[in-house]
């Protein structure tokens, strides 16, 4: 996924992380995150489940633990920036190659975004296929695409490897020239970005943070002048001062961007403090400046609440600082326990998780595509062997959403070590 760090084997950790190499904290909290990810996206729905694992309405002024899975991620995408992109420009990749790399990875997340979101308005009669078979083969074809394929000499080996990403961009052209949904009215219609999927969110925002961060040429002094810019863009966006842009972006859209464009500038700050290019004498300075940001973000956006209040789905930059802030705190734990500390055996299960998370990612609704297209095919649902107590919800639902979540970390984590790992 966007922002993955570069280099290393998949979930493993250099043991110079602490002079500016791979930051053994990162897998950990992007995994964890993941991890929490897929649970609330399972209860998701379900009756009996406590306030604090549902998203806030769109009308309160309030944030809850789901609230914060989503920028907890975008926060990771940033943080990790400075350490693959810095590290690539250090490295004297031109400056048309690495735009070049981040026009791909957002055109990748792009894409996924918009299969994600056209899984609603779906109509197999008009499609020809049903909706489990389509999603399982674009699932699939993006396992194939996307998957980092080791490095070989052999000549077929690598024939093979290409045919394998041929064949997958084929079918992804063949399922997408297939595709046809159906809208409320009843109109037929081809894939639509409606509101671009998690997927696609990331990919805006990812895009944003990388040309932000190659113009200020990472540099913490201009960032965080770029961080204020797009808090002050988000509000001034709401209050009517960019109404002139009129058609230039859909005012949620722009609103949207920069919500989540903050959250990545923020996580690109706190990543220049591990960038390749820090000395031993300045990461000295990491946990005070981290601390200090992290509180200073959290309190920015209390202060700045009356304007829009703190809310998830409206993107408000008050939303933006508060869990930015939290997200930080949070990841300044997890770097406390695993990079000062040293203690990182406990973390061996979600490290392949954060090393491979748009696996993590496409995998419930891989699962549920086959198993979907499995019921079709002997006439039981299976879904129901699997995801028994969905209907009840409450706390046998949770705990089957817990259990559900745990095969999901179990498949990727025999994916990851068998080096089926993707990465756009």
């Amino acid at each position: 996924m966007a922002g993955t760090t570069e280099g290393g084997s998949p979930g493993g950790e250099s043991r110079r992380a602490d002079a500016g190499g791979r930051v053994a904290a990162l897998d950990a909290f992007r995994g964890f995150d993941i991890l929490v990810m897929v649970f609330v996206n399972y209860i998701a729905g379900m009756k009996a489940i406590p306030w604090v694992l549902r998203h806030a309405r769109a009308e309160m002024d309030t944030y809850t633990l789901t609230d914060l899975v989503f920028p907890g991620f975008l926060f990771i995408v940033g943080v990790a920036i400075p350490l693959s992109l810095g590290k690539r420009a250090q490295a004297g990749d031109p400056l048309g190659r690495l735009l070049a790399r981040i026009a791909v990875r957002t055109a990748g997340l792009l894409f996924l975004g918009v299969i994600e979101v056209n899984k609603d308005r779906f109509s197999a009669a008009d499609t020809g296929l049903s909706e489990s078979l389509w999603y399982l083969l674009a699932y699939l074809a993006v396992v194939a695409l996307w998957n980092i394929y080791p490095r070989t000499e052999d000549r077929r080996r690598r024939g093979l490897y290409l045919g394998l990403r041929a064949g997958a961009v084929l079918v992804l052209c063949v399922l997408v020239a297939l595709f046809r949904g159906r809208t409320e009215a009843g109109a037929v219609v081809w894939l639509q970005p409606s509101w671009w999927g998690i997927l696609g969110q990331i990919g805006w925002a990812y895009l944003l943070g990388c040309l932000l961060f190659l113009v200020s040429s990472g540099k913490r002094a201009p960032l965080m002048g770029f961080l204020g810019l797009t808090i002050a863009f988000n509000a001034g966006n709401y209050l009517g001062a960019l109404d002139f842009l009129g058609a230039a972006g859909a005012h949620d859209m722009r609103g949207m961007v920069s919500c989540h464009g903050a959250i990545v500038l923020a996580g690109i700050i706190v990543g220049t403090m591990f960038a390749p290019s820090r000395t031993v004498k300045e990461l000295r300075a990491r946990l005070p400046f981290l601390t200090a940001f992290g509180l200073g973000l959290f309190l920015s956006g209390l202060l700045l609440r009356p304007i829009q209040g703190i809310s998830k789905i409206r993107a408000t930059e008050s939303y933006a600082l508060v869990s930015a802030g939290l997200c930080l705190l949070a990841f300044l734990a997890f770097y406390l326990v695993m990079d000062v500390l040293k203690v990182r055996r406990w973390s061996g299960f979600l490290r392949p998780v954060g090393a491979n998370p748009l696996l993590a990612y496409i995998l419930p609704d891989t699962v549920n595509s086959l198993l979907g297209l499995l019921s079709g095919l002997v006439g039981v649902d299976l879904a129901n062997w699997l995801w028994p107590f969905a209907e009840r919800g409450g706390m046998p639902g949770m705990l089957n959403a817990l259990a559900v979540t745990g095969l999901i970390l179990l498949i990727t984590g025999l994916a990851t070590r068998s080096k089926i790992v993707l990465r756009l």
